[in-house]
Formats: C-alpha cells, sequence, structure tokens
C-alpha cells in the first residue's frame, strides 16, 4: 500500500469516528511541496481545527531495519496513523477547559488519572503522550486495551473507536517482525499467548 492509499484510508477513519461519536472533525490539508515544508523533523501537525500533513514526509510501511511503521501497531509513521495522532490533538483541544496551541488539559488530566507508560518514544509531553495514545485506540483499539488497560477504559467513557476488529486481525499484513513483536507484548500484558 503507497502513502496516498494510507491517507485515503486514514481520511476515512477519521469519518468512521466523527459520525460514530457525532464529534465535528478538523479541516484536513494536504501540503503540496515537500520541499517547502517548514519541519525538518515532522510530517504534519495541528492547530485548531486544522490538521496540516505532508504525505510524502510520514513514513512508509516498514518491513526491517529501523523502519517499523505499520498500520495499527504501536508505532505508525504511515500517513494512516499520522492522521489518527493528529486527531488526538484535535480531540484533546476540543475536549478540553484550558487550551493552548495544539493542545489542551483534558490529556494532561487524563495522563493523570490513568498513569500509565507512554506507548512510544514520541511523547515529550501530555499532549503527545495522548495522541498517540488516541492513535492506537483509532487504529487497533484492542491492542491498546491490552497494553494500556486504563487509558482504553478512560477514552471509551467519552468516545466509541471505529476499528472493531481484534488486533491480531488488525495487523494480519504485517511483517513477521511486526506481528512477532505485537504478540510478545500482548502476552506479556497478560493478554492472550
Amino acid at each position: 500500500m503507497n502513502k496516498i492509499e494510507l491517507f485515503a484510508q486514514g481520511l476515512d477513519l477519521m469519518l468512521q469516528f466523527g459520525k460514530l461519536n457525532n464529534f465535528v472533525l478538523p479541516m484536513t490539508h494536504q501540503w503540496p511541496k515537500e520541499d517547502r515544508w517548514p519541519f525538518p523533523h515532522a510530517c504534519a501537525y495541528y492547530r485548531p481545527n486544522q490538521i496540516t500533513i505532508c504525505v510524502r514526509r510520514c513514513a512508509h510501511i516498514g518491513t526491517g531495519g529501523a523502519s517499523w511503521s505499520f498500520p495499527g501497531y504501536t508505532v505508525d509513521r504511515t500517513p494512516y496513523g499520522v492522521l489518527a495522532h493528529e486527531l488526538g490533538h484535535h480531540v484533546d483541544h476540543h475536549m478540553s477547559d484550558r487550551k493552548g496551541r495544539y493542545f489542551g488539559d483534558y490529556s494532561i488530566k487524563m495522563r493523570a488519572e490513568v498513569d500509565e507508560p507512554k506507548l512510544t518514544n514520541y511523547c515529550p509531553n501530555d499532549a503527545e503522550w495522548f495522541a498517540e495514545m488516541f492513535r492506537l485506540f483509532m487504529t487497533n483499539p484492542e491492542l491498546l486495551r491490552y497494553l494500556r488497560p486504563r487509558t482504553y477504559a478512560a477514552l471509551r467513557r467519552d468516545f466509541e473507536p471505529p476499528e472493531k476488529r481484534s488486533w491480531a486481525t488488525v495487523l494480519f499484513q504485517a511483517p513477521p517482525r511486526t506481528l512477532n513483536a505485537a504478540r510478545k507484548k500482548v502476552k506479556l500484558a497478560g493478554g492472550e499467548p
């Protein structure tokens, strides 16, 4: 699957989330020129009511080496996962009483409440911690339920995830290395063998 197809599937997942939860979605703007992208270490950003993404700068589906990204896995820097992450910032912003440029106090309160560790290494603050958790809630909620059960439960109080398949079915076509890593994480978390 190429990056444009992953982007289209990510948009569709966002639409499903919006319909299921009667939630107003942000506008999504695709950056036209990779060479003029202003952020060297990111492929998207959120500002109130708008996601801007440079699809060409997002990761492709990884099959080895340092490139582990796969839709629905704990690490997903593909356009599919990036859109779900940025939607997490939108949800945080709209569910908050106090708001910053791309975040709010919803993520701060949730992280303090659930007291669970970060999902990935991209969590320099509460807003990114939340966006990464929300990404997995969108793309593979059963995997989030096994790995971060309190975060999953907190999100389920407010939202219905659009993905309904089992974690293994979501990752059915993942490279063996990714699927084996997910199995190991689930087993270590006390989930199925």
